[in-house]
């Protein structure tokens, strides 16, 4: 049974690093956006939309690791 908690804390320990990797994408896409917003102020719309898409995808990735973090703790 030991085993089993030891295995958790270091699967979990494993699974936080991805999330380090979307907080990384996060800033990077809307630091992407400010920037390109101060080159290009007409298309503010079109690159915000843009810059949500990614960042849907970003967030899609952190909650699949947020469902695979309660199967490991569950079981």
């Amino acid at each position: 049974m030991l085993f089993v908690k030891a295995a958790k804390a270091i699967s979990l320990g494993i699974l936080f690093i991805p999330f380090t990797g979307c907080a990384i994408g996060v800033g990077l896409i809307f630091a992407a956006l400010v920037k390109s917003i101060s080159y290009a102020p007409d298309f503010e719309e079109i690159l915000f939309n843009y810059a949500m898409l990614g960042f849907a995808f970003i967030e899609t990735f952190a909650f699949l690791l947020f469902f695979i973090l309660a199967i490991i703790i569950a079981f």
